[in-house]
């Protein structure tokens, strides 16, 4: 057990009040672990309170049940009074939104658990694994060290949070540590089918219009082995689809097989949000390194205030410039 893990223990063990919570824009895999981290608190005793910078995604309410979930304007007090702030799945500044400022300030109270390469300094303690598979695999490794209790709804939230991360365990990301823990949770009771059907088969058809919008959009470069898509405000008006709508919608482009690497630039309010997915040729971590963003090689993004088609002029570049070529 490594030394931070020890102090993280050490000090969730003494707390009787956790605030728990996931970065801005969340997916499967944050949500599901702050769930199932909140839930085993409960059961062990602890009070513990849920908070996500943005509105929890139709996707995933389910998960949520029964639960009261803050939002960013009641960070400040609730980490105030709880006696330890759990982040779980970034420990990033620019994944925190409009909590940065007050994050900051109450770092003595924080603890981070991540699997992300890119870090900065977020909290007092940090257990940042890169070797895992999703956040959801440290949660459920550090709920079983503490000893706390996992019943199967806890145990759902952890799978959502696994399978997420590791696109439903066929991700290159998928190792032999986290199929043991969800053949675990599969023994207790767990459905993946059932999880399947809500997480992806229960689509509005806007996303599906919007989903045809990207794909009408869809470029070629680098010898076929870049595609590069574009959303802009009016396919969100037009087809009445969400941006939280947008999850995963980039992986659509790998299903043709010469595209190595896949771009999606989304415009919203704010300026571009970008998501950046590849196979094995390029890490595209280094290139959202490159305007501010991060994430994983295989999985990454960044958002960014400028205009969506020099934005995307310049993303291109930058993928060229790793020598991608097609075969």
């Amino acid at each position: 057990m490594s030394q931070v893990l020890s102090r993280i223990m050490e000090r969730l063990s003494k707390a009787s009040r956790l605030l728990i919570l996931t970065h801005a824009r969340p997916d499967g895999d944050g949500l599901g672990s702050i769930v199932a981290l909140a839930r085993a608190a409960r059961a062990a005793g602890r009070k513990a309170d849920l908070l996500v910078p943005d509105a929890v995604p139709r996707r995933y309410a389910f998960l949520f049940a029964g639960e009261a979930v803050a939002g960013a304007e009641k960070f400040a007090p609730l980490a105030d009074a709880a006696d330890a702030t759990v982040i779980l799945d970034t420990c990033a500044f620019s994944q925190l939104g409009a909590l940065e400022e007050a994050v900051r300030a109450r770092k003595d109270k924080i603890i981070v658990v991540d699997h992300h390469a890119t870090s900065d300094s977020v909290g007092a303690l940090q257990w940042i694994d890169t070797s895992a598979a999703a956040a959801g695999v440290l949660t459920a490794d550090l709920i079983e060290a503490l000893g706390w209790p996992v019943d199967l709804t806890t145990a759902e939230a952890l799978t959502v949070a696994v399978a997420s991360d590791t696109g439903w365990l066929r991700f290159a990301n998928t190792d032999g540590r986290c199929l043991r823990a969800v053949a675990a949770w599969l023994e207790m009771g767990v459905r993946p089918d059932a999880l399947y059907m809500r997480l992806f088969q229960s689509d509005r058809p806007e996303r599906i219009r919007l989903m045809v919008r990207m794909l009408e959009s869809l470029e070629l470069h680098c010898g076929g082995a870049l595609a590069v898509m574009v959303l802009r405000r009016g396919d969100f008006q037009q087809t009445g689809a969400l941006s939280e709508e947008t999850e995963n919608l980039v992986n659509e482009a790998l299903r043709i097989g010469c595209v190595e690497t896949a771009v999606l630039l989304v415009e919203n309010g704010d300026g571009v949000r970008a998501s950046l997915r590849s196979r094995d040729r390029v890490n595209v971590a280094e290139v959202a390194k490159q305007f501010g963003g991060g994430g994983h090689a295989r999985a990454a993004g960044f958002r960014a205030k400028e205009d969506i088609d020099a934005l995307g002029r310049k993303v291109i570049d930058a993928i060229a410039s790793t020598g991608l070529r097609g075969k």
